[in-house]
């Protein structure tokens, strides 16, 4: 499969395993173009020139070699670009990493169903909302959510009132999985109508129906700005 870049250990910056302690395998390629894509590097085919073809095998090595101490049970975390593209491929990674006895987390939007979901610990789906420009299909969601099944939660990445309200329905007809929400944290502060962490915590802790929802910020932003390889 294409890979874009293989990085750790580092600190997880959101969703469910934010501020855990994770290798990361970021795959190359993309169904979607987000408005406010922060990782074009992985998406832009333009790009793929620079991404390298690994076996699985070349991979989970890779791994290996950058974790100072092999510790069963370590998180590695597989994202994007969209690893739901990868079919066989990304189902055969996950297994190989398994194998090697680490956990496994996904992040994806859901948009392809793959049978890797399956097989991984944890699944973090993202269903892009109105500011992305992108269109959602909930049928490819409730599809991509089956096959994970305990292992799935969701992630909302909110910009305006429009994504709050596109959180709130998707999240309504997955009742069963917790929700983090994190506000959009690219482009001008000025052009985002809840331009700061303080502003979404503030529309969640004012609504009782929300007070299930995790609000966190981007953790390897505030720590990293944003920069590869972490």
């Amino acid at each position: 499969m294409k890979v874009d870049e293989i990085f750790g250990p580092t600190i997880q910056g959101e969703g469910a395993l934010a501020g855990a302690v994770s290798m990361f395998v970021r795959l190359g390629g993309c169904d979607f173009r987000c408005s406010w894509c922060d990782t074009m590097h992985a998406v832009d085919p333009a790009n793929s020139h620079l991404w390298r073809e690994l076996t699985s095998a070349q991979i989970c090595d890779e791994l290996a070699r950058l974790r100072p101490i092999s510790i069963d049970g370590s998180w590695c975390t597989i994202s994007g670009g969209n690893p739901g593209i990868w079919q066989h491929e990304l189902a055969e990674l996950v297994l190989e990493l398994k194998a090697r006895r680490m956990r496994v987390a996904i992040e994806t939007q859901g948009s392809i169903a793959n049978e890797g979901f399956r097989h991984a610990d944890l699944v973090t789906f993202s269903p892009k909302p109105p500011s992305s420009g992108m269109t959602f299909d909930q049928a490819k969601l409730a599809e991509s959510v089956e096959l994970a099944g305990v292992g799935a939660c969701l992630k909302f990445v909110v910009a305006d009132e429009a994504d709050l309200e596109f959180a709130r329905k998707v999240a309504a007809i997955h009742r069963a999985l917790p929700v983090w929400v994190q506000p959009l944290t690219v482009g001008a502060p000025e052009a985002r109508a809840f331009p700061t962490y303080r502003h979404l915590c503030e529309k969640v802790a004012n609504d009782p129906s929300l007070y299930e929802w995790r609000v966190i910020p981007q953790l390897h932003v505030l720590a990293w700005g944003g920069e590869r390889g972490h």
